[in-house]
C-alpha cells in the first residue's frame, strides 16, 4: 500500500508561536504539538552542522510510530567535498542520526549550484550512501544534471529527483525511483506566499495519480512566513483524507482493546442421596450345611 507523508520544512519557527502554536505551549514541546497535525517533516538544520544524538533521541521519543524525518545531507558532504571521498563525513552523519532508527526515512542531498556534471564521481558518491539504508533524493540546480546517464544511474539506484514548483525546471522531473519527494517553497518562490485551495486541489490530484503508480509521496511546505506552510500542508491533508478512494489509503494500526470476559458463577448442583438397597446374602440349603459337617 502506498503511503503519502505530508509536513514542513522545520518546526521550529518563532514566527508560528501564536499562530500554528498556542501562545502558552513552551518551545520545547513544539515537536510534540506538531506531530500531532502532520505526519513528517524535513529539517535542514543537518546541512548546517550535526547536532548532538541525544537530540535525535528526544525527537525519536516524541514522535509517534509512522512518522517520518527527512534529514538534509551535510555541505561539507556536497558543497566542499563536491561528493568526492566522502566515506568519513557520511559515516559520522549517520552515526550521529542513527537514535532516529525507523522514522529517519530520507536523505535530501542538495547538489551545488556550480557543481559540474562528473558520472564517475556520482557513481562513486552513490555507491558509498547505499550502505545506509535509508531513501535518498537529489536536488539539481541546473538542468545539465538531467541527461539520460544520469537518470539513468538514479533509476538503477532508487533515487528521486526533488520536484519543486521553484525553480521552475523542477516542476516535472523523471520519476526514478519508488517514491516521490515534492517541495513547495511558497508561489513563486515567495516564503511569504500562501497557496489557494484551488492549487492545493490540484496538488492533491496529482499525488493520487503517483499513489496509483504505487510510488510514495513526501510533500514538503517550506513557505515559512506567517505560518502559511503549516496552514497549507494541514489542508493538503484534509484534501486528501476526504477525496483519495479507501484503496489509496494509508491503513494505521489499530491497537485493539482487551475485552474482559465476565466470571461466570455456575450454580452448585446439589446431588440427591442414593440409597444403597442392602445386597441379601443367598441362602443355604441345610442339605448343604450338612455337607460341610461330614467334610469336616
Amino acid at each position: 500500500m502506498p503511503k503519502c507523508k505530508i509536513g514542513c520544512s522545520g518546526f521550529l519557527y518563532d514566527s508560528w508561536k501564536g499562530t500554528f502554536y498556542p501562545e502558552d505551549l513552551p518551545q520545547k514541546r513544539w515537536l510534540s504539538y506538531y506531530v500531532k497535525k502532520l505526519d513528517s517533516v524535513e529539517l535542514s538544520i543537518t546541512f548546517y552542522r550535526l547536532l548532538k544524538k541525544e537530540a535525535f533521541e528526544r525527537w525519536h521519543q516524541e514522535a509517534p510510530p509512522g512518522f517520518a524525518f527527512s534529514l538534509k545531507g551535510s555541505r561539507f558532504i556536497t558543497h566542499i567535498k563536491k561528493l568526492k571521498d566522502v566515506s568519513l563525513p557520511l559515516e559520522t552523519f549517520f552515526n550521529v542520526t542513527r537514535p532516529l532508527h525507523d522514522k529517519f526515512e530520507i536523505v535530501f542531498w542538495q547538489f551545488p549550484p556550480n557543481l559540474k556534471v562528473n558520472i564517475t564521481n556520482l557513481e562513486n558518491f552513490i555507491e558509498a550512501i547505499n550502505k545506509y539504508p535509508v531513501r535518498h533524493v537529489f536536488e539539481f540546480k541546473q538542468v545539465s544534471w538531467l541527461n539520460k546517464k544520469v537518470i539513468k544511474l538514479l533509476y538503477e539506484s532508487n533515487i528521486a529527483i526533488c520536484m519543486s514548483d521553484w525553480p521552475e525546471l523542477l516542476n516535472n522531473v523523471p520519476l526514478t525511483a519508488d517514491f516521490v519527494y515534492i517541495q513547495r517553497q511558497g508561489e513563486g518562490g515567495n516564503y511569504a506566499a500562501s497557496y489557494s485551495t484551488e492549487q492545493l486541489k490540484a496538488d492533491a490530484k496529482r499525488i493520487k495519480e503517483f499513489l496509483k503508480l504505487g510510488k510514495d509521496v513526501y510533500i514538503f511546505f517550506n513557505n515559512d512566513a506567517f505560518a502559511y506552510a503549516p496552514q497549507n500542508a494541514m489542508e493538503l491533508k484534509s484534501i486528501l483524507d476526504k477525496t483519495l478512494p479507501g484503496s489509496l489509503k494509508e491503513k494505521k494500526a489499530v491497537k485493539k482493546k482487551a475485552v474482559k470476559k465476565k466470571a461466570v458463577k455456575k450454580k452448585a448442583v446439589k446431588k440427591k442421596a442414593v440409597k444403597k438397597k442392602p445386597v441379601k446374602k443367598p441362602a443355604v440349603s441345610k442339605t448343604s450345611k450338612k455337607a460341610k459337617r461330614k467334610k469336616k
